[in-house]
Parts: structure tokens; C-alpha cells; sequence
């Protein structure tokens, strides 16, 4: 979410992203025996660095998500979050107008909303005293967005707008879901798990599209499975694990065909054809 934010709304480059959020991972703390005070912690800090991070690019920390600025042409970027009266229904917070969309936070409150994950953060209040929404990062079922944002391109550009790329980037594939009933831990930690559940989504969308060319997912299948949260700022290991992944020759081929796509900017399905592949958001 961050990365997509860095990406498509602040124009940097692949390095300057990894670079910011390296520095972010540096600074969180991701002990779970800590319980209220990390947590507390980490909130601070990650509203610090983002206010910095505009700082840094000169952009005011009033600035809202919803851009109103429509000289010139921007990425069209969407973030989704859950609100604690519903954890299974995704909030979107979007860097564009659109209907329906009523709240109107300000860059640093979308951005702590869409990471604010119960387990290391605590709820990001958005909105005015009396309706104010208290938002825990992604959505149950949700953490994997590409449904949401293929309904939200349609519902944006239209049915008939054809799609040359389709890019879904996993972060690793996890190790298989499995737990000792009479251990509490254990159960805290596969709900986490189940939280952060991405491949679901991935697995349907992949079955649903499976004859739709403009579809790619990315995703390393061996090697990541044991990774932890608190270790995702030494890239040693993790880049050791996707060099091995690029070199499987149907990943390879996968992507000189996105690579393809991209550069001839040839749409060969429409957004209503993927509509009707994968259903609606439920």
C-alpha cells in the first residue's frame, strides 16, 4: 500500500521507494511482547516519518489524499482500509474524486489508516468529532486488493476501456496455515495470518483469468515462507529468493510478455471482459 502510494501519487523512482521504506522498517519496532507500548510506539513514528517524507518534497501536512488538481495528468492512486465497525468491509481512500466518497483525510491520516495493522499499530482516527471512523489497516479478505481496484478501474474509465497490463506482486508465498488447538499463541498468531492472507484473492484471480494474456502475478514460491515482519529490512536474503524465482522459465516468459504489453500499450481485454471473469467484491 505504501509502495503504491510512494509510486503513483509522490513520482518516485522503484529505488527511492525501496530506500523510504527500509528507513521506515529501521525505526518500528515489531516485538509482540511490548503489547500497548510498542504499539503506541509505532504509531508515533510512522506519523513522524510520513510527515517528514512530505516535508522532504515539499508538500504541506495538510495536504488532503483527494487531489482537486486537474492541470495535468497523474497515476490514479487507491488505498484500502478496514474501520473497526466493520473489519470486512474495505474503506477506500483515493487521491481522486469520486462518488461516494465522503471522508477526506489529509495524506499522513490515509497512509497511517491503510498501515495501521492491529497487531503493531493502534486505530488511525479519520473524520469529525461525533463521526469519526477508526480505521486498522487492510480489510479481512481484502489484503490483496486487485479485485477492488479492477471494480474500481471499471467504475472510473468504463467497461469499454481495454487494459494492456495487469500486474499482481506478491510478497512471497507463506508457509501452510496449521495450529496446535490447546495453544492461545498460536491461535493469536494463525488469525494474523489469516489477516494478512493475500494468495486467496491471488488464487481465484488467477483461475478467473487464466486465458486473459494482460493478467500477470508475480510472486516468489520458495524461500520466503519463514520470513518475519521484522526482517523485511535486510534484503539479502529476499533478493537471493526472487533471483532464483526470475530465472523459472515460465516466470521469465510472463514477464517478456508484460514487459511486451506495457511497451506497445495494446489493450487485447476490456474492463467489462474482466468484469464478467471475476464477479463482483463480496
Amino acid at each position: 500500500r505504501l509502495i503504491a502510494f510512494m509510486l503513483g501519487r509522490l513520482r518516485m523512482n522503484v529505488n527511492q521507494a525501496i530506500d523510504e521504506l527500509l528507513a521506515l522498517t529501521e525505526l518500528l519496532s515489531f516485538d509482540d511482547y511490548n503489547g500497548k507500548k510498542d504499539r503506541e510506539k509505532n504509531s508515533n513514528i510512522l506519523r513522524e516519518f510520513f510527515e517528514n517524507m512530505l516535508q522532504a518534497r515539499g508538500i504541506a501536512l495538510d495536504t488532503r489524499m483527494r487531489e482537486t488538481d486537474s492541470s495535468s495528468p497523474k497515476s490514479k492512486v487507491a488505498l484500502y482500509a478496514a474501520a473497526t465497525a466493520n473489519i470486512t468491509h474495505p474503506h477506500a481512500f483515493r487521491a481522486y474524486p469520486a462518488r461516494g466518497s465522503n471522508l477526506d483525510p489529509t495524506i499522513v491520516e490515509a497512509l497511517c489508516a491503510t498501515m495501521a495493522t492491529q497487531s503493531h499499530f493502534l486505530p488511525v482516527k479519520i473524520g469529525p468529532p461525533r463521526r469519526q471512523k477508526s480505521f486498522v489497516g487492510g480489510a479481512l479478505g481484502a489484503n490483496n486488493p486487485t479485485r477492488l481496484l479492477l471494480e474500481e478501474a471499471s467504475n472510473i474509465y468504463g467497461k469499454e476501456r481495454r487494459v494492456a497490463q495487469i500486474v499482481s506482486l506478491g510478497c512471497g508465498l507463506p508457509q501452510v496455515l496449521s495450529m496446535d488447538s490447546s495453544d492461545k499463541l498460536d491461535l493469536d498468531r494463525v488469525l494474523k495470518e489469516i489477516t494478512a492472507d493475500c494468495e486467496t484473492v491471488a488464487n481465484e484471480l488467477s483461475t478467473r483469468l487464466l486465458n486473459v494474456d494482460a493478467y500477470v502475478r508475480l510472486n516468489v514460491n520458495r524461500g520466503m515462507e519463514m520470513a518475519r515482519t521484522e526482517e523485511w529490512n535486510d534484503l539479502g536474503g529476499i533478493e537471493t529468493h526472487t533471483a532464483s524465482y526470475l530465472t523459472i522459465a515460465f516466470v521469465s516468459g510472463s514477464i517478456d510478455t508484460s514487459l511486451r504489453c506495457l511497451r506497445d500499450r495494446a489493450g487485447t481485454v476490456t474492463l467489462g471482459q474482466i468484469s464478467e471473469c471475476i464477479g463482483s467484491y463480496s
